[in-house]
């Protein structure tokens, strides 16, 4: 390659570098807004569907620098167009807010946080502060510098999206029929959420079936339109009560702040002869019926005497 061209690629290269560098270590007099650290490490952040992936706290701690999914949290680095600036962020949804003081005391958790925060910016015009987010719903926040007169001079809005994983399965809830027709299928589902109250959708919950001839294990299937787990249960084959465990393979640890965890579920099952479960139950209603007949004619023939209630009632 010759000299020329050679120098030419190499200006090229250095253009280039200066189009992607990043914001974060632009120099005062351009504002901006970048991310440093970030949890699960993905997303752009621009959009809704883009956003910056973090994942939820499993600990009730804040952790921006520990790296893998024990990161629950986002640091931010910027510079104001202006020297000192005052700098707020507000946020929406579930994602918090904390100054760099605050990430750092020992006592910070995951009530700490706010949606409103105002950063101090230093003479070179830099700052920082620090992101989480309670929700698996994608949230935004907004950096904005603040003119001496409060109004905005400069803004950016940014994007996460909150990711509670299989290990934050705390609490479990698990639905059965209480009857089913001996040796028939029935569905049974199941919903898993994090400590948060968030829907996990990669848990294992495996239901095992005792009682009879019933010794079956099966594992829920996620239903993406439904937003639960469910799974086909064959009932026994003869008359009587079938028990049904359901459990999640993978648990999260106990945390006092978020309460004690359910992470098994229990329920009972009577497969029974459903045509002459609706035969018996269609007496007993004909044999209420007549009952109340008889109350109801006494109680006519009451109003008709004109002894007492002026008002009858009417026969079924």
């Amino acid at each position: 390659m010759s000299k020329k061209l050679i120098a030419v690629a190499s200006a090229a290269a250095l253009a280039l570098s200066a189009l992607v560098a990043s914001p974060a270590t632009a120099a005062l007099g351009t504002f901006s807004v970048s991310i440093e650290e970030v949890g699960a490490g993905s997303g752009t952040g621009i959009s809704a569907t883009t956003g910056y992936t973090i994942n939820v706290p499993s600990a009730d701690v804040i952790r921006a620098t520990t790296e893998g999914t024990a990161r629950s949290g986002a640091k931010f680095t910027g510079f104001t167009q202006v020297a000192s600036a005052s700098v707020k962020v507000t946020s929406t949804g579930g994602v918090k807010l904390l100054t760099s003081t605050q990430y750092g005391l020992a006592a910070t958790n995951s009530k700490t946080g706010t949606d409103s925060i105002t950063v101090a910016a230093v003479t070179d015009g830099s700052f920082a502060f620090y992101v989480y987010t309670t929700s698996t719903d994608a949230a935004s926040f907004t950096v904005a510098e603040l003119k001496a007169d409060g109004s905005v001079l400069n803004s950016k809005t940014i994007w996460v999206d909150g990711i509670s994983p299989n290990t934050n399965a705390y609490n479990l809830v698990f639905n059965a029929p209480a009857t089913a027709g001996i040796g028939s299928a029935f569905e049974v589902t199941a919903t898993v959420s994090d400590m948060f109250g968030n829907k996990i959708e990669d848990a294992t919950i495996t239901v095992t079936g005792l009682g009879g001839d019933v010794e079956a294990t099966d594992d829920l299937v996620w239903d993406s339109v439904a937003k639960n787990y469910a799974e086909d249960i064959t009932a026994r084959t003869t008359a009587g009560q079938m028990a049904l465990n359901a459990t999640t393979a993978v648990k999260a640890t106990k945390v006092t702040a978020f309460g004690t965890p359910s992470q098994t579920a229990f329920a009972v099952v009577n497969a029974a002869d459903l045509a002459a479960t609706v035969t018996a139950l269609t007496a007993q209603v004909a044999a209420l019926k007549a009952d109340y007949n008889a109350l109801a004619a006494k109680w006519n023939a009451r109003v008709a005497s004109k002894k007492a209630p002026k008002k009858a009632v009417t026969l079924k």
